[in-house]
């Protein structure tokens, strides 16, 4: 009860004396609620792999490619939206190139190598679109022809790369490279598991 009088007290104050507390701060809450809802899929579950290969088969001063797999990504809208997909590297900080999805560590802390991805053959509600990506959450769209860490990716028109589309139905080949970096710079005594992984997320413009 001491602390409920104490509170009424302060704001008896207040109230009685406006101009001693002249500062002031606002919040602002803003948002959109979008009626339409998107999905996307990967064909093959995502799943992209490169089986066993060898360390005697890779190349000791640069790197190699051990795998080049075709995936779809399909996105499906409820209506025409305004839409872009964020890939997270749940791998981030491995990537033996910076600009490329990480494949992990070596059991000695190496980086093993990077995933590359490249993007063609958009079709947006069935006329080819062009890949667009913006690494400044969207303010800014140029053309691409790879998904990297760090920037959105999207579809804008074969003769407009500088806004997103409003699809309904999106197709896009992925295909995915695999690269090991040079084998003098690893430790490959033991087995070393490829352990790359990206979520592509669902974001509206």
């Amino acid at each position: 009860m001491k602390q409920y009088f104490i509170a009424l007290s302060t704001a008896a104050l207040v109230s009685v004396a406006p101009f001693a507390l002249a500062s002031s701060t606002d919040l602002t809450v803003t948002g959109v609620i979008t009626p339409a809802a998107c999905t996307p899929t990967l064909s093959n579950g995502g799943v992209v792999d490169n089986g066993k290969i060898s360390a005697k088969d890779l190349d000791q001063v640069r790197e190699t490619l051990v795998g080049t797999h075709p995936l779809q990504l399909s996105v499906s809208c409820d209506g025409p939206t305004q839409f872009a997909l964020k890939p997270v590297d749940h791998q981030a900080g491995t990537a033996a190139l910076t600009s490329w999805f990480g494949l992990g560590l070596t059991s000695a802390g190496e980086k093993l190598g990077w995933v590359r991805v490249n993007v063609k053959n958009a079709v947006a509600d069935g006329v080819a679109a062009q890949a667009i990506d913006s690494d400044d959450v969207g303010k800014t769209w140029k053309a691409t022809w790879v998904t990297s860490p760090g920037y959105l990716l999207s579809v804008g028109s074969t003769t407009d790369v500088s806004i997103p589309l409003f699809v309904k139905d999106l197709t896009m080949d992925f295909e995915v490279n695999t690269n090991i970096a040079r084998a003098d710079s690893l430790t490959l005594t033991d087995e070393v598991v490829m352990d790359g992984a990206v979520t592509f997320e669902m974001t509206y413009l």
